[in-house]
């Protein structure tokens, strides 16, 4: 799903109201939290208490953004057996 490199490269975290589409750019990225990896980024986002009616959204350092069902699959890659 994502490459070691991608894992030690920079990550924001944003919170949208759950449901946010993508495509259409809804997601505010200036008022993100900013880690210097995304398996930090990743932690956070899968362990902090987001606001009532919404949902993580990642922002990698390549430009891709990874919503809730990618980030709960991503982060059990990651925390091995």
């Amino acid at each position: 799903m994502v490459t070691k490199e991608e894992l030690e490269a920079r990550a924001s975290v944003a919170f949208e109201r759950a449901g946010v589409h993508l495509e259409s750019g809804q997601i505010d990225w200036n008022h993100a939290e900013k880690f210097d990896s995304l398996r930090e980024a990743l932690h956070w986002a899968m362990t902090a208490e987001p606001p009532p009616g919404k949902d993580p959204y990642v922002l990698t350092a390549s430009g891709r953004v990874l919503d809730p069902d990618m980030l709960e699959q991503i982060w059990a890659s990651v925390q091995g057996p």
